[in-house]
């Protein structure tokens, strides 16, 4: 069976790249080629670009997920509805299968990009603890800078049946249910569950995809996240974003699920994008959870939750 071991990228459509450019550039990312009808930006990290921007009208177009190997590859154009396999035109090249998930969402299956150089990120800062000193003669000055992006982590798709979503996500791709939302006062309905990749014994982040239970009339992208070095960084880009005039969203809290420090915004198309850091690893025996979705259960500390926070866009 298929089984996924990362998310590589996120494809948008907007109308204006150098828009989108500037936004993800104080965001954080790194632009890595362009053409008259394509942006391709990217992390810190070895895959040569996160997010590609094609010019049109504004919309979520697919995520691209990482094939185990050549032969799962192969397995994966054997899938109903599967692309044959495709050489992809892009930095780093490599080759992909497209498939067509539950709602329609295209998922690219890719294999053999080669990867590119790691960018310099700053060191985490060393923290003394009340009872743990780390730091001596070594003074705290991070730099006033963009969150410098090191990956993508994940993303949020809202399904008009997040159970077959999950279902789908784990007999196709191989993925594990994490932990599941439930609504309080009926504990048999679900409003999510966060998907991770099944790694053995090599850990994986909390979740890769969080299949959410979308309303009608708005199945589309909820969020794609991104990790930053520490909170601190976190913080700072929220900071800078300020400074630029950005949109906010909901920020700087932790979560329950899945730990991390997060911080929302606002894409100049309405799209959200979340800083984290801090995230939980977990190996594939660890078993799923159950949770009511209260507001203790999305943020352990923080703002309190934006009324706007699941409409998927918002200009």
């Amino acid at each position: 069976m298929l089984k996924v071991q990362d998310i590589v990228y996120c494809v948008f459509s907007a109308p204006d790249l150098d828009k989108m450019a500037a936004f993800l550039v104080d965001f954080g990312m790194i632009e890595n080629g362009r053409t008259s009808d394509r942006l391709f930006m990217r992390g810190a990290g070895p895959y040569p670009y996160i997010n590609v921007i094609e010019k049109g009208p504004s919309s979520f177009v697919a995520v691209g997920m990482l094939a185990g190997s050549a032969a799962e590859l192969e397995a994966a154009a054997k899938l109903p509805g599967a692309s044959a396999i495709e050489n992809i035109d892009a930095p780093g090249g490599g080759r992909r299968v497209r498939l067509t998930g539950p709602d329609n969402y295209r998922f690219d299956i890719v294999h053999g990009m080669e990867p590119a150089e790691k960018l310099p990120v700053r060191d985490p800062l060393a923290i003394n603890f009340a009872w743990k000193k780390q730091r001596v003669v070594n003074l705290q000055r991070p730099a006033f800078e963009p969150a410098r992006i090191a990956r993508l982590g994940h993303c949020v798709l809202k399904f008009s049946d997040g159970d077959r979503a999950a279902h789908w996500l784990n007999q196709t791709l191989g993925m594990l249910p994490t932990d599941r939302l439930h609504v309080p006062e009926d504990p048999s309905k679900t409003l999510g569950t966060f998907m991770r990749c099944d790694r053995g014994q090599n850990p994986a982040d909390h979740h890769t995809i969080f299949a959410l239970q979308g309303m009608p009339g708005d199945i589309n992208v909820h969020h794609t996240s991104y990790e930053v070095q520490d909170p601190d960084a976190v913080h700072i880009g929220n900071q800078w974003l300020h400074s630029k005039g950005y949109v906010a969203e909901w920020g700087v809290g932790r979560h329950l699920l899945g730990s991390q420090v997060f911080d929302y915004w606002r894409s100049p198309y309405g799209h959200i994008f979340e800083h984290y850091a801090d995230g939980d690893l977990l190996t594939a025996d660890i078993k799923p959870g159950d949770y009511a979705a209260t507001a203790e259960n999305l943020a352990q500390w923080g703002p309190e939750l934006a009324p706007t926070f699941f409409d998927s866009v918002r200009l």
